[in-house]
């Protein structure tokens, strides 16, 4: 009995560990099971949610490169409207109206796009290289064409103030045959130079040349009107107002030659901007379309 009993005892003892190997590993193909699964399900995810993230930084990449195509018309008008404010002779707190509206309007939309490309510095989708290297060289080429129209605003600003200002109708408001005329146009001409000097701070080169070009014909000019002052009999006096009206009739060709360089050079500059903004642009959206449809079918061969 004793030999059944430990036999029976045995045999039972056998089949709990045989019971408790298959419930580990019944437990242990489940829990395999769910880790597999949980792999697949994490793994469709993680490529879905890339690509979502891809698609975000294609959109914010969309509205930056749309937004460029805003700074043009703006410029153009903060111009218009400023020159026009010194033509009309409006008042200094009409012109600072006129100058703090315009400019506002781009300094708004110059922070806008800076803040933007700033947040698309922390995209997780630039974890993938490639696709890094690509924003690396848009934010680049484009924060330069950002700062290229600040820059403008302040150029244009300078020969509002100069050229369109205090040199605008210097050689037309006044009567040459005037017995006053060189006293008048001295006057006039120093404030036209001094306008012309503190322009040239804080422009850039281009600007800078032209008001330089431009202070060198209307110095010269001055020059001449300045020995009418100084003459001192009739016949010296006739002599140089005679120099100083041959001088006169050829000012417009340096004028014409300083504003066809300036116009050149300004050209030339913000062409080759724009065609490395869009060349970057075109790269950046191709690897970006290239990823997305990537991630695209990662995420349904995880399904």
């Amino acid at each position: 009995m004793s030999l059944d009993t430990n036999g029976e005892s045995q045999q039972r003892r056998s089949w709990r560990i045989r019971i408790v190997a298959i419930s580990v590993i019944a437990v242990l193909c489940i829990a395999l099971g769910v880790w597999v699964a949980g792999v697949s399900v994490a793994g469709s995810r993680t490529a879905g949610t890339e690509r979502q993230e891809l698609v975000h930084l294609n959109n914010q990449r969309a509205i930056v490169d749309n937004s460029m195509n805003l700074y043009e018309p703006l410029v153009n008008k903060f111009f218009a409207r400023y020159t026009t404010a010194f033509s009309e002779e409006a008042s200094d707190q009409d012109k600072q109206q006129v100058f703090d509206e315009e400019t506002g309007r781009l300094q708004r939309d110059a922070r806008i796009n800076r803040e933007r490309l700033q947040r698309m510095e922390s995209s997780p989708a630039l974890r993938k290289q490639e696709v890094a290297d690509a924003f690396k060289v848009f934010q680049q080429e484009y924060g330069a064409v950002v700062t290229y129209n600040e820059q403008r605003v302040t150029d244009l600003a300078a020969i509002a103030r100069s050229i369109g200002g205090a040199c605008a109708s210097i050689h037309s408001r006044f009567n040459v045959n005037s017995e006053n005329y060189a006293q008048e146009y001295v006057k006039a001409a120093d404030g036209c130079l001094a306008s012309l000097s503190s322009g040239k701070e804080g422009s850039s080169q281009e600007t800078t040349k032209l008001l330089s070009d431009v202070e060198a014909v209307i110095s010269r000019q001055r020059g001449t009107a300045q020995k009418v002052v100084e003459s001192k009999d009739r016949f010296e006096r006739n002599v140089a107002i005679i120099e100083s009206g041959l001088a006169l009739l050829d000012i417009n060709k340096p004028l014409n030659e300083a504003q066809t360089i300036y116009e050149a050079d300004v050209r030339a500059k913000y062409s080759g901007l724009i065609e490395k903004a869009n060349t970057s642009n075109a790269e950046f959206e191709r690897i970006l379309k290239e990823s997305i449809e990537l991630a695209g079918q990662e995420a349904k061969s995880g399904e």
